[in-house]
């Protein structure tokens, strides 16, 4: 009878307890990511990793399927490796702040009114303009540059509050408005992995959309930062990015002229409708580079 044993040992024992293997390897490690992680990794990896996850667990059991598997999961088990290796620094790097702010770009849709009824009027508003945002801008930084950016637009790059910051102050016109309107857009720069936020003006038709559960936003708990802005944000966000001193700067912008702000993407940028001064200006950066300074959470592995 011991002679006959091996007429019923299964050929392919030992392929099968090496997938076996191989695939609780590839449960362990896959057990150690977020669904975070992908988004952050090279895309060759990211695809590797998507492809990986999408195969691993195919069924085998043929000799020619088993050694596909185990060709797969080798694979997968690699990129796993490569990616949680990775993760770290990957971290790292969302959490990094730049050193440089981003450049506001000239808007489209605000398009200078110039004929002979208004022509003065705008140039004497591009002056005023021109000098708050000088005067401005080296009040916070003696070291600020001031350049014309284009017809009716003038930039101001500067550092202030230990962060940087670029400054686009231009003058327009559009439909339905009064002409010779000095927009002005406010960047910085934040950490890459800082979480999205919009808040824009509380208008009257926000108020009753609010109360007939229409609209639904972020409330702070701050009656009058509430009242003025409709927040639009993950509600431990808001609280995390719009901080006493943050909603302090915000409302204090809001004196002149109630401001949009957008943080996504590696920036945050401020757009209010006055006359820059140095007020304002100051106001305006310590808004930013409150929202900068915020810690950041990032966590790519379990």
């Amino acid at each position: 009878m011991r002679g006959n044993d091996g007429a019923y040992r299964d050929p392919l024992q030992g392929l099968r307890a090496r997938v076996q293997d191989l695939a609780r390897e590839v449960e362990e490690r896959e057990a150690t990511l977020t669904d975070a992680l992908v988004d952050h990794l090279p895309r060759p990896l990211a695809e590797a990793l998507l492809e990986g996850r999408a195969h691993a667990r195919l069924p085998a059991s043929t000799e020619a399927e088993l050694l596909a598997a185990e060709a797969r999961l080798l694979a997968y088990r690699d990129a796993l490796d490569r990616a949680i290796e990775l993760a770290p620094d990957l971290e790292d790097e969302q959490r990094a702040l730049p050193d440089d702010a981003p450049d506001p770009q000239l808007s489209g849709r605000l398009r200078p009114l110039i004929d002979l009824f208004i022509g003065d009027i705008v140039i004497e508003t591009f002056d005023a303009a021109e000098r708050g945002l000088h005067q401005a801008a080296l009040a916070l930084d003696k070291h600020a540059e001031v350049e014309k950016q284009a017809a009716y637009a003038f930039r101001a790059r500067f550092r202030a509050h230990d962060a940087p910051f670029s400054v686009l102050t231009q003058i327009a016109f559009a439909p339905n408005e009064q002409p010779a309107e000095v927009h002005v857009f406010v960047a910085t720069s934040v950490a890459a992995g800082t979480p999205p936020l919009r808040i824009r003006p509380q208008t009257l038709l926000h108020g009753l959309g609010k109360a007939i559960g229409l609209v639904r936003d972020v409330e702070l708990g701050d009656e009058r930062f509430d009242d003025s802005f409709l927040i639009e944000a993950e509600p431990d966000v808001a609280k995390r990015l719009l901080g006493p001193s943050v909603r302090k700067a915000l409302l204090g912008v809001a004196a002149y002229d109630i401001p949009d702000l957008d943080v996504r993407g590696g920036s945050a940028v401020l757009h209010f409708r006055f006359e820059p001064n140095e007020r304002l200006l100051r106001n305006a950066t310590l808004a930013l580079a409150g929202i900068r300074k915020s810690p950041v959470t990032v966590s790519l592995l379990r």
